[in-house]
């Protein structure tokens, strides 16, 4: 069964993550509340029963209604992404007309499958693009292809690295994008090491 969490709340039954999606597809497309009517021609339903599936919303703490009127938990809106707003040129300068295309969610831009965020320490992968400070964003698999940027973990400690991944004959190795540091040689029995994921994009926040 298809379902849905925020924080601590509830999980949700597939219809009841229906009628949640739509309310949060009116508060991106109209940028406000539907209320019980629009909802009801949006998903096709008798108002009654959009009225019972609120009551349930409600219950397991993804929605309040004050006054009768919907309120989506602020971390239901948080979630759903960054408004994008035109276009700018990193070349020469042009008008940035602001005119709403979307949301930018990290899911719309790295696609499906469970992904996860590190934060980069260290200069060892300054030649790729990924400096101190970045996030990674991962998609967790057991295994990386040939040359593929990934997350490792090494040691007892499980200590997580961002390097470049290589399978040698006689051992994996991890190679840093940065001349002042060395590949890290593992062996294929290390019982310690773990493949946590392929690096899949960066996000960074300047200052």
């Amino acid at each position: 069964m298809d379902t849905t969490k925020v924080g601590e709340v509830e999980p949700l039954t597939e219809k009841q993550r229906r009628v949640l999606e739509a309310i949060l597809r009116f508060i991106e497309g109209e940028e406000r509340l539907p209320s019980s009517r629009e909802l009801a021609a949006e998903l096709g339903y008798h108002v009654k029963t959009v009225y019972q599936y609120l009551l349930v919303l409600e219950r397991k703490g993804y929605l309040t209604r004050p006054n009768g009127h919907i309120r989506v938990a602020d971390p239901l809106r948080e979630r759903r992404g960054i408004p994008v707003v035109g276009q700018i040129a990193a070349g020469a300068p042009i008008l940035a007309i602001e005119n709403r295309e979307g949301l930018l969610s990290l899911k719309d831009l790295f696609g499906e499958g469970e992904l996860f965020a590190v934060r980069v320490e260290g200069e060892s992968m300054r030649d790729a693009g990924i400096v101190e400070g970045d996030f990674v964003i991962v998609r967790r698999t057991p295994k990386l292809r040939q040359g593929a940027i990934g997350v490792c973990y090494l040691g007892e400690d499980q200590e997580a690295t961002v390097k470049r991944f290589a399978e040698r004959r006689a051992c994996f190795e991890l190679i840093p994008e940065n001349p002042a540091f060395s590949p890290i040689a593992v062996r294929k029995d290390d019982p310690y090491f773990r493949i946590g994921g392929a690096v899949i994009g960066v996000i960074r926040r300047l200052k």
